[in-house]
């Protein structure tokens, strides 16, 4: 079973306006850190950066650097989506799914994203795979305990059904 949390930065990570726990010297405040770390520890997931900081190495590289200070445990992203890929967010994470399904094998999945993911008509085609597996994040607040919480609780919607079918 592979198990993802697939990861935007901007508004998840990183809210705009910068909030008021954000140490001007850390690239993310503790309180989003702390929320992420929260939902790595309880599902074991690994993570895929589906934000547009993908796309450039060095930003890739601070993201972790950052993460690795405020002691969250990861030497590395397992995988990004795809770089040449700037449509709709839900449909790279729905390409990255495709490409990496193997006959027989589960994911489990995440998308922790200030975008939303469900709504609208450019969300239509996915919209069927993407309930039950998204956290929106308020933009100008990032990631919280509570949608870390509300994560798990999708999180384990989807392990019972994994668990049940057949």
């Amino acid at each position: 079973m592979l198990k993802i949390l697939f990861l935007d930065i901007d508004g998840v990570l990183l809210p705009f306006p910068k909030k008021e726990d954000h140490d001007n010297d850390a690239l993310f405040p503790q309180s989003t850190v702390q929320a992420l770390q929260h939902l790595l520890k309880e599902t074991g997931a690994e993570l895929v950066l589906s934000s547009t900081w993908r796309v450039r190495p060095d930003f890739v590289h601070d993201i972790v650097v950052c993460l690795q200070e405020y002691g969250v445990g990861i030497q590395r992203f397992l995988d990004i989506t795809d770089p040449n890929m700037h449509s709709e967010r839900q449909w790279e994470i729905a390409k990255w799914l495709t490409d990496h399904q193997q006959p027989g094998s589960t994911i489990v999945w995440l998308a922790l994203d200030d975008e939303n993911l469900l709504d609208g008509d450019a969300n239509q085609r996915f919209r069927k795979v993407f309930e039950g597996h998204v956290v929106q994040t308020k933009s100008d607040v990032g990631l919280t305990m509570e949608d870390a919480i509300r994560g798990l609780d999708l999180w384990n919607n989807q392990l019972r059904n994994v668990n049940d079918s057949p």
